[in-house]
């Protein structure tokens, strides 16, 4: 009976102990509280950079197809994806071939569309459609400036130059549009 009662002392738990919990709880809680805030930071710079990165894709297709078909090209906000409709390109934009030169896009080739924006960005600059002429140039330039709810110290822009070559900037510079 003795060997019984010196292996029932010896016996250990292997669960945890209440205090060991509460010093893993307050450090996964240091933890989190330090990278949530840096995790939606880095989705939203994720969304304006996708956004971005669409809107440079459309410009650069713009211009190509100005070029490579030898046709006056426009790309324009649009809530229906028919018509150049509106100055808030969040709100839907599309591409399309200006084949009778009038830049109306009911008597157009569409190209391609991109659909309204979701994740609550806003498309600010171009008041009315850009136009790519044959030879891929633009009548003036243009700037097209997306924007999240940071506004304008995390916006960013798609600059046009006259040339029609387009480029993705960060920043602000001297009449811009600025963000809502």
């Amino acid at each position: 009976m003795g060997s019984r009662g010196n292996t029932a002392m010896h016996q250990r738990s292997n669960g945890f102990t209440l205090i060991e919990l509460m010093i893993v709880i307050a450090i996964v809680a240091v933890i989190a509280s330090y990278g949530i805030p840096r995790f939606n930071s880095m989705m939203q710079n994720g969304r304006l950079s996708t956004q971005v990165n669409e809107l440079h894709g459309l410009m650069q297709l713009a211009r190509s197809e100005a070029v490579t078909n030898r046709v006056i090209t426009l790309i324009c906000g649009s809530t229906d994806q028919a018509t150049c409709d509106t100055n808030s390109w969040e709100q839907g934009v599309m591409v399309f071939r200006d084949r009778d030169g009038n830049g109306s896009a009911s008597a157009a080739e569409l190209v391609r569309v991109m659909p309204a924006v979701t994740n609550g960005n806003t498309i600010r600059g171009a008041n009315g459609a850009i136009s790519f002429q044959t030879d891929g140039t633009l009548v003036g330039g243009a700037m097209l400036r997306i924007c999240d709810d940071r506004a304008e110290p995390s916006s960013r822009q798609v600059r046009l130059n006259t040339a029609g070559q387009s480029r993705i900037s960060k920043g602000n510079a001297q009449g811009d549009v600025v963000c809502p």
